[in-house]
């Protein structure tokens, strides 16, 4: 007796014993209905069903036993099919990701605990690095994603670059700094200024330099840091300026800091990076589309 044929003695006896009914449910004539029961009576020598008249009545001591462990089988093929069909369609595996402090922490900190809560079977490392250092890891093939600034410079024939988000970056300071005043800052209101910056690791940092070098402007004292949000403590209450991407202000917010933007702004446009492939695993194309609808659905607030 296969499956299909236990399924057919368990609803003879959810029936009722009545064949009609039984056939019925199973789409199946009454009379084949019938001669699978005999032919298997008669096959393994036994009697399932005690009968009156040729109809059914009840089952017999070895029928119970039998619906008994006919239940136990039909119940254990099913959850056996349930975790293969569960199998087929859950995501599993390892996503790599590589993304720079400052984007991590200014646009990447909700979508990533997303990922993980809503996908526990997936581990997702993060690696956080500057981008110069993600590149290099991105170009051998050691990332799933990298997260970069436009231009990244890498062969389009090796990447394919989705925009996420198009910003700018601005100047950060003290609400009572001489600069505060002004509608939009000049590149040239940089000079000799205290000025606190991100450390060389960072492309802002390779962008601001080759705007000073374009204007001609010298700092009076830089401090550098790695930290954006100790680059914002140190403008809090001093003279010092900070330019960093205009989306700080979203996540940091505090009385005594001002933002102002450029007349002639540094593009501050964040991509989704991936190789270009062939053929992507069902797992990277999942957070690829995941990612880029996170950031194409509008943020309520």
């Amino acid at each position: 007796m296969d499956i299909r044929q236990l399924k057919y003695f368990i609803e003879v006896v959810k029936s009722n014993f009545n064949l009609s009914l039984a056939s019925q449910r199973l789409y199946i004539s009454q009379s084949a209905l019938s001669q699978f029961i005999k032919s298997f009576e008669d096959a393994e020598n036994v009697e399932l069903f005690e009968r009156y008249k040729g109809r059914l009545q009840k089952l017999t001591p070895a029928g119970e036993i039998f619906y008994d462990n006919a239940n136990k089988i039909l119940n254990q093929y099913n959850g056996m099919l349930s975790e293969i069909r569960e199998g087929s369609t859950q995501l599993k595996g390892t996503i790599k990701i590589g993304i720079p402090p400052l984007i991590l922490g200014v646009v990447f900190a909700d979508l990533i605990a997303q990922l993980i809560i809503n996908n526990p079977s997936v581990k997702f490392e993060i690696i956080e690095k500057g981008a110069y250092e993600l590149s290099k890891m991105f170009l051998v093939d050691e990332l799933d994603f990298a997260i970069l600034l436009q231009p990244t410079n890498i062969d389009p024939n090796i990447i394919d670059e989705h925009l996420l988000q198009k910003d700018e970056l601005s100047a950060f300071m003290n609400v009572n700094h001489s600069l505060s005043v002004k509608e939009k800052i000049d590149w040239g209101d940089l000079n000799n200024k205290l000025l606190a910056t991100l450390d060389p690791s960072f492309i802002i940092q390779h962008q601001l330099q080759r705007k000073f070098d374009k204007y001609g402007i010298t700092p009076k004292k830089t401090t550098m840091s790695s930290s954006w949000d100790f680059l914002m403590l140190i403008v809090k209450n001093s003279e010092f300026i900070t330019v960093l991407p205009s989306p700080v202000s979203n996540i940091y917010f505090d009385k005594n800091i001002i933002q102002k933007p450029f007349k002639d702004p540094i593009s501050w446009n964040v991509l989704l990076c991936r190789r270009k492939k062939e053929r992507y695993t069902k797992l990277q194309l999942f957070v690829f589309e995941y990612i880029i609808d996170y950031f194409n659905t509008p943020k309520k607030g």
